[in-house]
């Protein structure tokens, strides 16, 4: 089986979900054994917030993840070089998407959420909020003064920005003022599919010359805009796409599974509806890539980046 790397999971929402209705060991009830079942050593667990949610909202989802994973002896949060190496059980790197709560005292709660371990933060979801605009706000809005400010204290730690769920005028304020590593945690290549979360050629090709990865999502519509076409063949050949025009190096996973949602069936893929199926994606890569290929996208170039960015 392929070892896999997924750079985006809404594990955070999973868990402050049913911890409000009295559950306790989510992770290991609910996530560990899918996740194993489809090979992965590495997630990307998100504390997601869609736009209204407080600073207090965002501290509480995070420290929320942290005691679920911290109940399960067989995930390992990810703090150093020397966590991500290892080779048993289920490595998470603590991430956010989307910083609404952060409306003022940028320095502090930037240095709170790397004191929490976040590895990787995008400044807003889809909305538009003091920081940012997303993919559902004005277009001629990007970035804000203390989004630039975000960005600046997000460098000092080495924090990855994440620019998926960014407007375009988002996308390259952030590519002209951020000094670190940037990368799109969970989107495709608009080329092949029209979807606002998806990513032009050009801003495609800018990430990569900044080094960043972009990590295919299998979410239905960003795949195809025909339902019948929203499949695993499809979703590679986005990868296919994404090797040819800017490098294999530069193309990896996020799949961004949504089973935890119950309109779930609404948004995968027809034959990839939970992370124990994701083994059928290396299959699916094994007409169209060579096997260090195969390895690169699987895990080995999200590995490598946040490897040598973050830790």
């Amino acid at each position: 089986m392929m070892k896999l790397f997924d750079l985006h999971a809404d594990t955070g929402y999973a868990v402050m979900k049913k911890r409000r209705a009295g559950e306790v060991d989510i992770i290991t009830r609910d996530q560990l054994p899918k996740r194993c079942a489809g090979g992965f050593q590495w997630v990307c667990m998100a504390s997601y917030f869609e736009g209204q949610e407080s600073w207090e909202d965002m501290q509480e989802m995070i420290l929320a993840l942290h005691e679920e994973n911290d109940r399960c002896p067989q995930v390992h949060a990810v703090k150093t070089k020397e966590d991500l190496q290892q080779e048993d059980g289920l490595y998470a790197i603590y991430t956010v998407e989307g910083m609404c709560g952060i409306r003022e005292d940028v320095q502090s709660k930037i240095d709170w959420l790397f004191a929490h371990d976040i590895k990787i933060a995008s400044l807003a979801w889809n909305d538009e909020n003091a920081l940012a605009t997303g993919v559902r706000g004005n277009p001629e809005r990007g970035l804000s003064d203390l989004g630039r400010q975000v960005i600046s204290r997000m460098g000092k730690h080495h924090m990855i920005v994440d620019v998926s769920h960014a407007n375009e005028q988002t996308f390259w304020d952030i590519m002209d003022c951020a000094s670190g590593p940037v990368m799109a945690t969970h989107s495709n290549a608009r080329a092949l599919c029209d979807h606002p979360r998806n990513l032009y050629d050009e801003q495609l090709k800018e990430l990569a010359k900044r080094g960043g990865i972009i990590g295919v999502v299998a979410c239905g519509a960003f795949v195809n805009q025909d339902p019948q076409k929203r499949d695993v063949a499809h979703l590679v050949e986005h990868m296919i796409y994404l090797r040819d025009l800017i490098g294999i190096e530069h193309v990896a996973l996020g799949l961004d599974f949504m089973d935890d949602y119950d309109d779930s069936e609404n948004f995968m893929l027809n034959d990839l509806r939970t992370p124990a199926h994701a083994q059928r994606i290396i299959e699916g890569m094994k007409h169209h890539f060579t096997a260090e290929e195969i390895k690169a996208i699987a895990y080995d170039n999200a590995y490598r980046l946040i490897k040598q960015s973050c830790l």
